[in-house]
């Protein structure tokens, strides 16, 4: 049976895989937990939502301003040992404001500390995670572990974390909630600290800033590369990013609808993302993957005008569904892609320029998304930020971005023919012929 066709949770097998999938499943439902916390804790300090929109920028901010630099430092040094750090740093601190949460100590400046300490982790881990997969599992996996990985941050990040924050926060408190974020976390480097140490090959390399500048030269050099990072950093600018922000602005002025609307449209977008996981890992990976990912952009882009376009909202909903299901398969795609292109000893580096892309634009997304449904609408906002996202794909026309699907098809292995068996008639005709 080839290899693309085995069951996909055979990954599983795999023990290093097996607990870097189970501690992150457990960090991202901490983290869900925490997306809820942060922002009632905030409101009930000072009441101010600019507050909570400083604290979230101030993350962002800190991710961004340290993403080079850490993708250079995880290519120098163990993946596995920075990511564990950083969990442990990140438990470490949530634990110690759900201390003061819990006391009556807690202030704003204590939140926004925290979210320094999470942007500058965040750094150092998510060039990490990406590229620690090809160091733990064969080549033939790595659409299993990206399906597998989108599946859980759908479900835990998405719709358990969440749901279960709600719930906490509710009954217990902020404080309680912010502790279970922390034991989440140290769950999580419990799990790296059980991963057996992998036996990837240690450079000494350039200097930070010498390997940081060998990064960006490398991504530049891939047209493929280089062109989809940067259309896939607009479609996130204008569609992607602020959609989260124009949901509940949806709801609220368009729908006039409440809390529970509001939480179904989130639902349906950690379910449409959940959908798109599970069905990920039966279908045969394509293979011209470039162009599959960027044919599902181009569609969850117009899901998400569609979104703005629906008249009711319940066709709301179902084309949120489908936004994030479709970004989430095109997601699924381009982690893999990346680990495939790369050598290993460029990967922390190339990855951290890719998640740059996504972390840069999130205040600029926000703010921008804010602005222009004031001016122009939520409608409008969601249809133009929507048709923009899925014009992007023309960047399929630009010669050398379809190069991977192009080796693809080149590499692949051709079908063996049947032997021919000599027969005295087939003997016969061929005496004739000569």
């Amino acid at each position: 049976m080839p290899t693309e066709d085995r069951p996909r949770m055979t990954v599983l097998k795999h023990r290093n895989f097996a607990l870097l999938w189970s501690g992150q499943t457990i960090s991202l439902a901490g983290n869900g937990i925490f997306m809820i916390a942060l922002p009632l804790e905030i409101l009930h300090l000072t009441g101010n939502p600019l507050d909570l929109a400083f604290v979230v920028s101030v993350r962002a901010i800190s991710t961004g301003t340290f993403l080079l630099f850490g993708g250079t430092f995880v290519d120098r040094f163990s993946r596995r040992i920075t990511m564990l750090i950083s969990d442990t740093v990140c438990g470490i601190s949530v634990s110690l404001v759900s201390f003061l949460a819990l006391t009556g100590q807690a202030r704003l400046w204590q939140l926004v500390l925290l979210a320094i300490i999470f942007g500058i982790a965040a750094a150092f881990f998510k060039p990490a995670a990406t590229a620690i997969i090809p160091d733990i599992l064969p080549a033939e996996f790595l659409i299993s572990a990206s399906s597998l990985s989108s599946l859980s941050e759908s479900l835990a990040l998405f719709l358990i974390g969440p749901l279960a924050g709600g719930i906490i926060s509710a009954t217990a408190g902020t404080g309680w909630a912010f502790g279970i974020d922390g034991v989440s976390f140290f769950m999580s480097a419990a799990c790296l600290a059980a991963m057996r140490s992998t036996s990837r090959t240690k450079e000494p390399g350039p200097r930070l800033l010498a390997g940081v500048m060998e990064g960006l030269r490398f991504c530049y050099s891939q047209r493929w590369l280089a062109c989809s990072m940067v259309a896939l950093g607009v479609a996130n600018l204008v569609c992607f990013s602020p959609f989260y922000i124009l949901e509940p602005l949806l709801v609220r002025n368009v729908f006039h609808a409440g809390p529970v609307a509001l939480g179904v449209l989130y639902a349906a977008s950690g379910g449409g993302g959940a959908l798109a996981a599970v069905t990920a890992t039966r279908l045969r990976v394509p293979r011209r993957r470039v162009s599959a990912m960027w044919v599902a952009w181009a569609a969850a882009g117009t899901c998400a005008a569609l979104v703005g376009f629906s008249p009711r909202l319940w066709m709301s909903v179902i084309f949120a569904g489908m936004t994030w299901g479709l970004a989430t398969y095109g997601n699924i795609l381009w982690f893999p892609l990346i680990q495939q292109e790369t050598p290993s000893n460029l990967l922390g580096r190339v990855s951290s320029v890719d998640w740059l892309f996504s972390f840069a634009v999130i205040p600029l997304g926000a703010a921008a998304a804010g602005a222009a449904a004031v001016a122009f609408g939520v409608r409008l906002t969601l249809i133009v930020g929507g048709a923009i996202a899925a014009a992007t794909a023309s960047i399929l026309i630009i010669p050398g971005v379809t190069d991977p699907d192009k080796r693809a098809m080149r590499d692949r292995p051709k079908p063996l023919q049947e032997p021919v068996v000599e027969t005295p008639e087939l003997a016969k005709e061929q005496r004739a012929a000569g």
